[in-house]
């Protein structure tokens, strides 16, 4: 009875679709994408079988909605992470620190993001999402490099940074200082290529 009247509470502010997105990235965190179920995210929010639909229409409705979310978190916290150095290049160097930093911390989140078979591509708030956090990346190598680079250029940087940045998540053996050294020459290298 306390869980219903929870749940009926949460439902009431209005709040149920973010704590169904939450509940949904832990989901995928503990059971990954073979073990994630609308009815097992229904249970953990403490509400009807149903409500998930109700809200996101079906499993990839959620599965959008979440990777809409962990885009979101993401370019926030790369921005954040911008702001705490002056000098351009370092500035790239903390948001990748800061995009391994989540995927290792929210792996829920990481483990929908860039499965785009399993998301519908076409919601508008996943496009704007995932366009914010990927155009951090370029307009950041954008600042660090020469002004005589092209935008084709950039943009080529920015995706080679992106898969680089992912794979060193997916590589969740490469301890703390390592994973720096290498975002740091990754970084270098790229600037240097494109300068």
């Amino acid at each position: 009875m306390r869980s219903e009247t929870y749940s009926r509470d949460r439902y009431h502010h209005g709040n149920l679709p973010e704590v169904l997105i939450d509940e949904g990235s832990k989901v995928l965190a503990e059971k990954g994408i073979d073990g994630f179920s609308m009815r097992e995210v229904a249970r953990r929010a403490g509400v009807a079988v149903a409500a998930p639909s109700h809200h996101f229409g079906n499993a990839k409705g959620l599965l959008t909605a979440i990777a809409a979310q962990g885009f979101g978190k993401l370019a926030k916290n790369m921005e954040l992470a911008a702001t705490a150095s002056r000098d351009s290049e370092d500035r790239v160097v903390a948001m990748c620190q800061a995009y391994r930093a989540m995927g290792m911390s929210d792996p829920g989140y990481a483990a929908i993001m860039f499965r785009v078979e399993l998301v519908d591509e076409s919601d508008q708030r996943f496009q704007e999402q995932a366009a914010r956090a990927f155009g951090l990346f370029e307009e950041a190598l954008e600042r660090a490099a020469s002004r005589s680079v092209d935008a084709a250029q950039i943009s080529y940087a920015a995706r080679t940074l992106w898969a680089t940045m992912h794979g060193l998540v997916d590589l969740k053996m490469i301890k703390d200082q390592e994973a720096e050294e290498l975002i740091r020459f990754a970084v270098r290298t790229l600037l240097a290529g494109i300068r």
